[in-house]
């Protein structure tokens, strides 16, 4: 048996890691929903930590919410609690992203928006003592009526982020938990699964979830693996998928696009809580660093300096595009990139947070319609012209294998662009002084639509896309399928072909044969003349 090279197995495990993982049956039969009696073994002490004890003392009733109590014992999903604990595990004992580094992981930024100030005073977090020494000095604050808006923006989640908010801002236990995991669909025995939300019921929270799509290239196999461990490497649950597209004409041999999804949330407080001034808290999924940002990213949406603002100087720095984080945060900080807020707005500055994000969002939702359009239009040249766009050895087949990777991700996203139409332009941003909660996001409360209300065309336009894009699938699916029918029966027809050639061998073959084989049969000729004359009525029986 040959020897499997590095390369080999290499590319056995990336396709593996993908798409089927089978040692996940055994996960999730470990994890049965049915099965309620059943001792976690990751419990602990909430003594000293009153916001996992409200969480564990809901969670009898919410059941959803028992995913976040079990997500802030172990640090992370739950299914990655034997590669915690086991020696054998990916992350066990002195190794990067252990328990320990997961369960007080900390990286985020506080901005403060004050009146008068086109520049929100900035304070990065990295450490949970750092994080608790912040909320201990704000409590301290004497006049937080001078600022305007305070905005905690978080990178991924841990234990002692939600701990420490959560416990400071009594944030509801499901903005939380609706950002920790991200499935498509569910199984049946599933203990993560989020049971839908009724639409009457969804208008009355206090906090917006943004789920949506991210593409990044990755030059070869080692890097797509390496951009996978990373996706590991979060505490929340995320995945990147290869598209399996990466074999057209014009791609690079090894190189591979992976697709992921993500989220955003955004929360502020109820109107007449405890809290002081107007607070918010984003939540950002983290970014791998292996790879690059396809085509690098998102257009820079700020108007391009003259000649004669620059008069010979260097243009101001843009976004780095290397951390969704980081471009939010540097997007955060310059509010007048995003126009006016509406007129009579109370707080204008609470706009801001959902304005970047939009931005960003739907920067990315058009660079992943841009590719889904490039990717379908290579497989319509394939289909036109298969002998030059189709690699050496390949045949109109894997077209097919192509959309049917559309055929499952492009209602995803359709569904994915839906939902945030609802929920996104229906949700009150901030309190009116009576305390009745407006919603200043919706297009029919003003004359004019706002920087906001203005990014609802973006999004109905990406929307129409996606529609089309549907329609263009079927109608390439009908295609491919028909071509794959026409060359069957090219086959076919060169095969009965072979067999008539055959068939005429076969008569000038046997008559030949069986001559030879009765001549053989003695050495006097006479003595079978009775046998041949038989052989040539029959010689002459076959030819006519």
């Amino acid at each position: 048996m040959a020897a499997t090279t590095p390369e080999k197995a290499l590319q056995a495990e990336v396709k593996e890691y993908q798409y089927f993982q089978p040692e996940l049956i055994e996960l999730i039969a470990s994890e049965n929903i049915y099965d309620e009696d059943r001792q976690q073994p990751w419990e602990v002490n909430d003594l000293q930590k009153p916001y996992l004890k409200h969480v564990k003392s809901l969670s009898s009733s919410w059941r959803h919410l028992s995913l976040l109590a079990d997500f802030m014992q172990v640090g992370t999903t739950p299914l990655r609690w034997k590669d915690l604990t086991l020696p054998t595990g990916k992350w066990s004992g002195d190794k990067p992203f252990n328990r320990k580094e997961r369960l007080s992981r900390t990286r985020m930024t506080r901005l403060d928006y004050h009146e008068g100030s086109n520049k929100p005073r900035r304070k990065d977090i990295t450490t949970s003592s750092e994080l608790k020494d912040t909320l201990d000095d704000q409590t301290k604050e004497k006049s937080p009526e001078k600022r305007q808006f305070r905005l905690f923006v978080v990178e991924d989640l841990s234990r002692d982020v939600i701990e420490m908010l959560g416990a400071h801002y009594d944030v509801e236990p499901a903005f939380f938990r609706d950002q920790i995991v991200d499935y498509a669909w569910y199984n049946t025995r599933d203990r993560w699964m989020d049971p839908p939300r009724l639409n009457v019921v969804a208008r009355k929270q206090r906090w917006l979830q943004i789920r949506f799509a991210t593409s990044r290239y990755f030059q070869d196999q080692a890097s797509f693996k390496k951009g996978c461990d990373q996706f590991e490497s979060f505490n929340v649950y995320r995945r990147v998928e290869d598209d399996i597209n990466n074999t057209g004409i014009w791609d690079a041999a090894k190189a591979i696009v992976g697709l992921s999804r993500t989220r955003a949330a955004f929360w502020i407080p109820k109107a007449g809580s405890h809290v002081e001034g107007d607070i918010g808290i984003l939540l950002v999924d983290p970014t791998v660093q292996t790879g690059f940002p396809l085509w690098h990213g998102y257009r820079n949406w700020e108007d391009t300096p003259s000649m004669e603002e620059l008069n010979g100087k260097m243009p101001p720095p843009g976004p780095t595009r290397k951390s969704f984080f980081d471009d939010l945060i540097y997007w955060l900080e310059k509010p007048e990139a995003f126009g006016q807020p509406p007129a009579g707005c109370v707080t204008p500055n609470v706009h801001i947070p959902i304005q970047a994000l939009l931005y960003l969002v739907c920067g990315e939702w058009l660079t992943i319609a841009e590719y889904v359009q490039t990717r379908l239009a290579q497989v319509e040249w394939e289909i036109a012209f298969p002998g030059h766009f189709l690699n050496s050895g390949e045949t109109i087949d894997a077209a097919l294998g192509k959309l049917h990777i559309w055929r499952r991700l492009v209602p995803l996203y359709h569904r994915m662009l839906t939902e945030t139409l609802q929920r996104v332009f229906d949700f009150p941003c901030h309190s009116s002084p009576s305390g009745m909660a407006s919603s200043p996001l919706l297009q029919e409360a003003t004359k004019e639509p706002g920087p906001i209300t203005a990014l609802r065309e973006d999004f109905n336009r990406l929307l129409v896309s996606m529609d089309e894009f549907q329609q263009q699938i079927d109608r390439l699916t009908s295609v491919v399928t028909a071509s794959i029918s026409i060359d069957d029966s090219h086959r076919g027809l060169r095969d009965t072909t072979n067999v008539t050639r055959l068939t005429w061998l076969a008569t000038c073959f046997i008559p030949l044969s069986l001559t030879a084989s009765v001549f053989s049969m003695q050495e006097h000729i006479a003595s079978i003349k009775y046998i041949i004359g038989c052989i040539s009525w029959l010689l002459f029986c076959w030819c006519y």
